[in-house]
């Protein structure tokens, strides 16, 4: 079974490969037609990975939750199968025969395969496992930041759940999460939704630039007590 944090930092290093460094959940390939974040080939391909997933049978390929859903499932199943990311990524770019040949005889055997575009086996597993091994730095990093802010957990916050530290971004903003939180009313923390990274940006600003205000009225309402 694959590690759930390296299956994360593999979808998300697919899709930087698919997306030319960038995740494109809209992106067409005018050569194949393969449509997505992942390049999913649309049609009798598609129907298929999509009835894998539970609740996404009859799911619309542009929607991106189920792109992400599909691509979770396929990566998941290609890894447990061939035991290797860089096999899950020839199966996903070239196809399962193709990476269980590698796996019987050597990625060697078939690295020079070309896919429509002319990309080889070879160029695409380079970049996509340099994309992967990045993504499990960031996650590292964070780890390590996250640890030393020494952080409650979310039963003593008022959450649910525990911290995603790859959904943080970087060691400043999980403290000002930290300061925010602890500034809140009812004798201290309220809950504080954060689901999603877009959550993440608009609750955030926000809510520090409202505590901002209130500590700056603060301090002009105590200068002027001091000055009558």
């Amino acid at each position: 079974m694959a590690d759930q944090r390296e299956l994360e930092a593999f979808r998300i290093a697919i899709a930087l490969t698919e997306g030319g460094g960038k995740i494109d959940y809209n992106q067409v390939n005018p050569v194949t037609g393969a449509y997505g974040a992942y390049q999913f080939l649309p049609g009798e391909h598609w129907d298929w990975y999509r009835s894998k997933v539970k609740g996404f049978e009859d799911a619309n390929i542009e929607d991106p939750r189920v792109q992400d859903a599909v691509a979770i499932w396929h990566f998941n199943n290609n890894y447990n199968d061939l035991g290797s990311w860089e096999l899950a990524a020839i199966a996903h770019f070239y196809g399962r025969k193709t990476a269980f040949n590698a796996k019987a005889n050597g990625i060697d055997s078939i690295k020079n395969k070309k896919d429509a575009t002319g990309v080889t086996v070879d160029k695409y597993i380079n970049i996509a496992m340099d994309y992967f091994k990045k993504q499990q730095q960031l996650y590292a990093k964070i780890d390590k930041d996250v640890q030393s802010l020494n952080l409650p957990d979310y039963g003593q916050a008022g959450f649910t759940g525990q911290f995603q530290p790859e959904n943080i971004v970087n060691k400043e903003a999980a403290g000002l999460l930290d300061v925010i939180t602890n500034a809140m009313s009812d004798g201290g923390r309220k809950k504080f939704p954060m689901n999603t990274k877009s959550d993440f940006n608009s609750q955030v600003p926000k809510a520090a630039g409202d505590m901002e205000k209130v500590n700056y009225q603060t301090r002009i309402n105590r200068l002027k007590e001091s000055i009558k």
